[in-house]
C-alpha cells in the first residue's frame, strides 16, 4: 500500500515537472514568433522616454551646438532606462529581461538606442552646420 502510495505521488511529481518544462517552452516560442511585435512595444517606449528626456535635459545643449558633459551625460542615461523601465512596467520589463536573456543586455540594448539617437540628434547638427556657416561668412567678409 505505501509503494503504491509511493509511485502515485512521483508519478504527480514528474507530471508537475513536464508541465512546468511545456509551459517555459510555450512562453520561449511564442516570445521568439511574437518578436517584432516586442521590439515595437518597446522601440515605441524609447522614442517616447527620449523625447521627454531630450525635451527637458538635452535640448539646451543641441540648441548650443555642444554635447553634453560626460558626468551630466552618464546621469542622462540612467534618468533615460529609469523612464524606459517605468513606462513599459514591471511585467513587460520582466518579459523583456527574459527575451534578451538577462538585465544587462536589455540594458545594453536600451543604452544602445539611445546613444545612437543622441548621437543622430537633428537639432543638434543644424545648429552646429549654422554655426559652420556664420564662420565660414565671417571668414569670407574679413578676407574682403
Amino acid at each position: 500500500m505505501l509503494i503504491n502510495f509511493i509511485i502515485c505521488f512521483a508519478i504527480i511529481i514528474i507530471c508537475i515537472a513536464i508541465s512546468f518544462v511545456i509551459i517555459r517552452e510555450r512562453k520561449n516560442y511564442q516570445i521568439i514568433k511574437d518578436f517584432p511585435s516586442y521590439i515595437s512595444v518597446l522601440e515605441y517606449y524609447q522614442k517616447k522616454a527620449y523625447e521627454i528626456i531630450h525635451k527637458d535635459r538635452i535640448l539646451i545643449y543641441s540648441l548650443e551646438a555642444t554635447s553634453i558633459p560626460d558626468k551630466e551625460y552618464n546621469q542622462v542615461s540612467k534618468d533615460y532606462v529609469k523612464l524606459v523601465e517605468k513606462l513599459i512596467g514591471p511585467r513587460l520589463l520582466k518579459q523583456y529581461i527574459f527575451l534578451y536573456g538577462n538585465y544587462d543586455t536589455f540594458l545594453f540594448n536600451v543604452l544602445e538606442f539611445f546613444n545612437t539617437t543622441y548621437d543622430s540628434d537633428e537639432i543638434k547638427k543644424s545648429a552646429l552646420d549654422d554655426l559652420q556657416e556664420k564662420e565660414i561668412d565671417e571668414q569670407n567678409i574679413g578676407a574682403k
